[in-house]
């Protein structure tokens, strides 16, 4: 159907979420095909200028695998001679430990790199660790209050939709400032892939029969249930509202199940990829995997400097 001329805007569609959802129930009730497949449309990002909140570590076993396989940062943490399982068994102490007993955890991402359900997916010309992250994503109701609990929180939920929230790894390690990490790796052009559909939260009582894939190339690289996770919807949603003020279409994408790039042996994403994503329920997303056209300019900045073993 033609919503446009009710609703110009997705900030118009989940501004007032519960009356919007009865609206579409009645009109969707005297709806007439119009005989073409919603497929041959190009499928637009589900929502405009979103502030993006992005759970971290919020799946353990992908918690342990980052922390144990991933370079920079993550590996000043091991012992001499320390062997991946040791390693990791530690790393998941860690998290069952200080994670689950403490608090959620967000960073911030840009909407300039949020892109359709169908769009390339664009390997800029700085870094090589480009990584895949399929995660659950909420849309967020308009009307949310301030320091909501978790019991409330779940009322400003409008739906799920799937999302990819990309990233270069090898760009976050920095040894030139004292926090040592830039999440500005995470920011790339098409790195955020979000869609197609929407779902009301009122067709999902709970998450438990949902599963996210994703494959590359035709191969399997991620498969997990999607509600196993550190802190759920509700809990961060609550969380969020204590940092800053959420807004009607706004993304949370839930954090990644287990099986990124370092865990598959170093295999990241490089041009004549696929990436194809699907969580039950939330239909699927194909992305073609290509070189980001830079019409002759070159990285004036390039890596970041990281010293490994630093002195002091």
């Amino acid at each position: 159907m033609d919503l446009g001329a009710d609703y110009p805007t997705t900030e118009s569609v989940y501004g007032d979420w519960d009356r919007v959802f009865d609206d579409l129930v009645a009109r969707w009730s005297k709806a007439a095909s119009t005989g073409r497949e919603w497929r041959e449309y190009r499928v637009l990002p589900p929502v405009e200028r979103p502030q993006l909140f992005c759970a971290g570590s919020n799946y353990r076993q992908h918690a342990a695998e980052m922390y144990t396989h991933n370079q920079g940062e993550y590996q000043k943490a091991r012992r001499p001679g320390e062997s991946d399982e040791a390693f990791f068994q530690r790393n998941l102490a860690f998290v069952q430990d200080k994670r689950a007993t403490g608090m959620p955890f967000i960073w911030l991402s840009s909407h300039g790199g949020l892109v359709g359900p169908h769009d390339d997916i664009q390997i800029p010309a700085v870094g090589s660790d480009h990584d895949w992250e399929a995660e659950l994503t909420v849309v967020i109701a308009g009307g949310s209050p301030r320091y909501m609990t978790p019991d409330e929180a779940g009322e400003y939920i409008a739906g799920y939709t799937i999302g990819d929230d990309m990233h270069t790894g090898d760009l976050y390690s920095r040894s030139d400032i004292k926090w040592n990490a830039d999440w500005i790796a995470k920011q790339q052009p098409t790195f955020h892939q979000a869609g197609p559909f929407v779902v009301p939260r009122q067709f999902f009582p709970d998450l438990t029969a949902m599963r996210i894939t994703l494959d590359v190339s035709g191969e399997r690289m991620q498969d997990w249930p999607a509600d196993d996770m550190i802190f759920s919807t509700e809990q961060y949603l609550s969380y969020a509202s204590e940092r800053l003020l959420l807004l009607p279409g706004d993304l949370l994408m839930m954090g990644s199940p287990p099986g990124n790039g370092a865990v598959h042996g170093g295999r990241w994403l490089t041009p004549g990829d696929t990436v194809d994503i699907a969580i039950t329920g939330l239909g699927a997303q194909h992305h073609r995997v290509i070189a980001e056209e830079t019409h002759g300019r070159i990285p004036y900045w390039g890596m970041p400097p990281y010293d490994p073993n630093p002195s002091r």
